[in-house]
């Protein structure tokens, strides 16, 4: 039950990571002039600090908990979040290039699990 419990700091960290990113995307689109003011002032810009303020704590849980070479590379999981985001949110493309990137990814990441929990 604690490794689940531990397991969701991984997953609140990336949700807020990922969400860190895509309001900074819309805060970005929504400033049409850069100005100092504009930029404190923009609620995108604000959710976009506010999240990466949470998943900054909720990382040091992370860390506390698992070793560093195995919760970094959870952080690439965030690409999965930010580029299906991308698409349906903004209607970017997602190229061949970017699934093989995932793949990659995925596969990095199972491995990492794997091996890990062979040698714990």
């Amino acid at each position: 039950m604690n490794n689940l419990r531990y397991f969701s700091f991984i997953i609140l960290s990336i949700a807020f990571q990922s969400f860190g990113g895509i309001f900074g995307k819309y805060a970005a689109l929504s400033l049409h002039t850069f100005s100092f003011i504009g930029v404190v002032t923009n609620i995108f810009y604000i959710f976009s600090f506010g999240c990466l303020v949470l998943q900054a704590i909720v990382w040091q849980q992370v860390l506390i908990h698992f070793p560093l070479s195995v919760a970094y590379p959870c952080i690439s999981i965030t690409s999965f979040v930010v580029l299906f985001s991308a698409a349906v949110l903004f209607q970017e493309n997602i190229t061949y290039a970017n699934m093989i990137g995932l793949i990659l990814v995925t596969t990095g990441i199972y491995m990492l699990f794997h091996f890990h929990e062979e040698s714990a």
